[in-house]
């Protein structure tokens, strides 16, 4: 197990334990909602289009631990595509550089006032791409699978739009610096959650 895996774990073994405390403690005088009233699925979409495509899909299911303090899981679909990114001078063709990225996330998220929220977030990421290089005047093409770890920490700012359910922005820093990271610093998100 590599330094940052273990240092992640360790930190998300603290998250769930400090989660059942606060869990005992929100819920110590009032009776626990129902399973139903306690997830919020959401997440967040992007695009961006022109000399570099992107689609970024991004789904989350929440738990509320407490009235205050949610967890939960992510999935993540990124494609990109930068167009004319390999150039062969000797026939003069241009290649796009193109890749599909999957992966999930834990977070965690806290609100410290009615509308703003602490937040840490673990992400694992799969890269795959074709690789394009000259050999011997010739352009040689491989598929190529790397893995990326990131951890966020940041905060944001969440709209209520009715009763459960809200528009956020929040603002992350990726503490894990991977040369093949796809953030960088610092990093803004934008999305929507829904109470069931």
């Amino acid at each position: 197990m590599s330094k940052h895996s273990f240092f992640v774990a360790l930190l998300l073994f603290a998250g769930l334990f400090t989660s059942q405390q606060l869990a005992a403690q929100g819920y110590k005088n009032e009776g626990k909602p129902p399973l139903k009233d306690r997830l919020i699925v959401g997440g967040s979409i992007g695009f961006q289009f022109g000399d570099m495509t992107l689609i970024d899909l991004a789904p989350t299911l929440g738990y509320l631990i407490t009235p205050k303090f949610e967890t939960g899981i992510g999935a993540t679909y990124k494609y990109f595509r930068i167009k004319d990114y390999f150039y062969d001078y000797t026939t003069g063709i241009q290649y796009d550089l193109k890749s599909n990225i999957y992966g999930g996330s834990l977070y965690t998220r806290y609100a410290i006032l009615d509308n703003l929220f602490a937040h840490i977030e673990y992400e694992r990421l799969l890269y795959t791409f074709t690789d394009i290089y000259l050999v011997s005047g010739n352009i040689t093409k491989s598929q190529t699978e790397a893995v990326v770890n990131s951890f966020f920490v940041g905060g944001g700012y969440r709209q209520l739009i009715s009763g459960r359910s809200y528009l956020y922005i929040m603002g992350l820093w990726n503490l894990i610096d991977d040369p093949l990271s796809p953030y960088s610093n610092p990093i803004i998100r934008m999305g929507v959650g829904f109470g069931l």
